[in-house]
């Protein structure tokens, strides 16, 4: 019988071998051949040159950009040797498409002529850099060149400012790639490189060398802002080469100007997508064991079911606060339970582990189960399960998309009464917290030194008051600083208007030890989508008051609406007091008068799902009164890491070498998880602005509704509901 098959089996192939010899056209072998074009055209665009980047950490050769660029995610520092400049440089790519980079250049040899004197040294100046790349191999054209314009030090002073078009072409069959480009401003006329790979293909330890030759298109000779000893060029071909090591470490050297040698370091890190540093050998798998679906009766009573859930919930992370029991007609009663996520960050994951809990361990005659999510003191949504689908979840029989459709997350409902419902559990809120970590400052380009800093660590106790009103207590204790003899004010642009910012260094100053925060938040779900909080107390160094807050943000939408007011009172530079003034610069120097902060805001926050890009807008008074609108821009990518921008426009008359002044900079928030062996929600966040001024100040005013809301139901895969 077996051979009679494997003949007959044989046959058929032979007659469909002959078949498809026969008819070259026929559909079956067309459709071969497109597969192994499209095979083809596939590898040859994941097929890659290493990428080469000059001494400012663009995409580029040694001097000159090409129209190559990083993956979106990826973060770089850098710092070069370009005689006689020293470059420190910071990198990070919002999205395949588009470059963002900031150069921090020192004239090496060249005092500041306004500073220098009191300890800034050399000159130095800032410069962003920006490029747009247009079309990249990746878009699905690898026969076509990757093409991108660029701004390099488009904001500021301006001093190396250039415009660029380029486009780069990689010969893989060659292991090489060329480029050709036109600039202007900095740059003049036609540029070219060209980087060879010719180890690629070998597995040695010289693989990742590659050497390259740039022609220089920058105008060294007369550009008129450019370093005295740097303008003598004997040669505008540079060659050199790049080394990567570990795809982490590029190392770059080079002649410069024909008279010179440049050199530099960089490190470059897939921030964006990393699952992080260290593995989380320390997470739970999701619960399997032990399972008991026992009906609630004489084998399994009421206070069992409460202490299974209970452990199997601390277990995987959460802590159950709250556990009903509700009657139903027929038998079939339900479950209501609260929970608090104390470890994970994704919704995805909170949502999946506390499926798994209940699929294991509910009782078989509970019909329907809702579960409450609560994060600082407010639920924030709620699940509604039906028994069934939990186990045909568990067993594999409903994929996780699925379930979502089914059962959306949704509107929190009211708690059950006594009357309704039985409570079978009940647990207190903690009210003492107590964390530990460091802490540090830092001051870009002061009148007394290019950095300073500080550095020590925070204290920090919290918890609930009587199970519902949360409280922050913070200490800090400066161990190292540098700001000591920063002054407050700018010596060449001081601002002119309230001085609610350009003071904070007395703060610092004052003393080692300070009380950074102190306060009372009590926060609500009102239901339908609508949330409110009120704080008081001492919100940050600076400023103490009372502050209240109202948001609209409905389950399972990408748009939110809220408005805040909060009336605050300058703290005193030392102690625990008050200033009943604030101090405002005129041309007969500092005056003093009675101020009371006032900033109130109409919000509006948009989420642009399938890009992960989010949007904030503050319409409103800030505080040294000045009314206007801030934007800001973030993307978070599937690391959890976010990386925001941010530009204010008020009516405030501030002016920074005779321009008008407009509050900007940049935030980055990191999950601490990434530096951890097990999950946290703990994140990290700093920020920075171009330049440390009074208009568009916001005084903090405790935990704000939106960022609390929006980290809690917070997904990097798409949505089916």
């Amino acid at each position: 019988m077996n051979n009679n098959f494997a003949f007959c089996l044989i046959r058929w192939i032979l007659f469909f071998s002959f078949a498809l010899r026969a008819f070259g056209d026929c559909p079956t072998r067309q459709l071969f051949s497109d597969l192994e074009i499209v095979k083809k055209i596939d590898d040859e665009i994941k097929d890659h040159l290493p990428l080469v980047i000059n001494y400012q950490t663009q995409g580029g050769y040694f001097t000159m950009p090409s129209a190559r660029t990083f993956d979106a995610g990826l973060f770089g520092l850098g710092f070069s040797y370009v005689p006689p400049y020293h470059i420190w440089s910071q990198a990070f790519q919002f999205f395949n498409h588009l470059e963002t980079v900031g150069n921090y250049w020192v004239f090496n040899g060249v005092m500041d002529p306004v500073f220098g004197h009191m300890g800034f040294g050399d000159s130095a100046d800032r410069a962003a850099n920006i490029k747009l790349i247009f079309l990249r191999k990746e878009d699905g054209f690898p026969f076509m060149p990757d093409f991108a314009i660029g701004w390099n030090d488009f904001l500021g002073s301006q001093r190396f400012r250039s415009f660029y078009a380029v486009a780069t072409q990689e010969f893989l069959t060659y292991d090489l790639e060329a480029t050709l480009g036109w600039g202007t401003g900095r740059m003049k006329g036609f540029y070219g490189g060209l980087a060879w790979t010719p180890f690629r293909k070998y597995n040695t330890f010289l693989q990742a060398l590659t050497l390259v030759a740039e022609y220089d298109a920058n105008d060294y000779k007369r550009h008129v802002h450019e370093h005295p000893g740097g303008r003598k060029v004997d040669s505008r071909i540079n060659v050199g080469a790049q080394y990567t090591l570990w795809n982490l470490f590029r190392f770059s050297g080079s002649t410069l100007r024909g008279n010179q040698l440049a050199g530099s370091l960089a490190l470059s890190y897939d921030l964006g997508n990393t699952r992080g540093f260290i593995p989380k050998i320390y997470d739970p798998a999701p619960y399997s064991f032990p399972t008991d679906t026992q009906p609630i009766g004489p084998i399994r009573s009421r206070q069992e079911l409460a202490c299974d859930l209970a452990y199997a919930f601390q277990e995987q992370g959460f802590d159950l606060y709250r556990l009903y029991l509700i009657p139903e007609e027929g038998g079939k009663d339900q479950l209501w339970l609260k929970v608090v996520n104390l470890r994970y960050r994704e919704e995805e994951k909170v949502r999946e582990r506390i499926e798994y809990v209940l699929a294991h361990l509910a009782p078989s005659n509970i019909a329907r189960i809702t579960v409450v999510t609560e994060s600082d003191g407010i639920p924030v949504q709620e699940y509604r399960f039906r028994l069934e689908d939990l186990r045909r979840f568990a067993s594999g029989r409903l994929g996780a998309d699925e379930f979502l459709v089914i059962a959306p997350p949704e509107e929190v409902s009211k708690t059950p009464n006594d009357y309704d419902a039985a409570q079978l559990y009940q647990r207190k809120k903690p009210m003492w917290v107590f964390t530990f970590r460091p802490w540090f400052q830092s001051y870009l380009g002061s009148s007394r030194g290019k950095f300073k800093y500080e550095v020590g660590f925070l204290l920090n106790q919290e918890g609930y008051l009587l199970d519902q009103i949360y409280y922050n207590i913070t200490g800090a204790y400066t161990a190292k600083s540098s700001t000591v003899h920063l002054m407050s004010q700018d010596i060449l642009n001081p601002s002119r208007i309230i001085n609610v910012r350009t003071d904070s260094i007395l703060y610092s100053q004052s003393n080692s030890i300070h009380l950074t925060q102190a306060f009372l938040q009590k926060s609500w779900n009102l239901g339908l989508g609508w949330f409110s909080r009120l704080a008081f107390g001492y919100f940050e160094q600076a400023y103490a008051g009372a502050a209240l807050e109202t948001l609209y943000y409905p389950v399972r939408t990408n748009w939110a609406v809220g408005f805040e007011i909060a009336t605050l009172l300058k703290r005193s530079y030392y102690g625990i007091g008050f200033e009943r003034k604030a101090r405002q610069y005129t041309d007969d120097g500092f005056v003093f008068f009675p101020y009371t902060g006032l900033q109130y805001f109409v919000n509006f926050h948009y989420q642009l799902k399938p890009l992960n890009l989010d949007f904030n807008i503050k319409v409103g008074q800030f505080l040294a009164r000045d009314k206007g609108i801030r934007v800001e821009g973030g993307r978070t990518f599937a690391s959890g890491l976010r990386v925001g921008l941010w530009y204010t426009l008020t009516n405030a008359a501030d002016h920074v070498n005779g321009d008008r002044y407009y509050d900007k900079g940049f935030s980055i928030s990191v999950p601490f998880d990434l530096f951890l062996n097990k999950s946290s929600r703990t994140r990290i966040g700093y920020a920075m602005s171009a330049w440390l001024r009074d208009c568009g100040a916001i005084s903090a005013t405790g935990r704000t509704l939106y960022p609390t809301l929006f980290w809690d139901r917070y997904n990097d895969r798409p949505t089916f509901y």
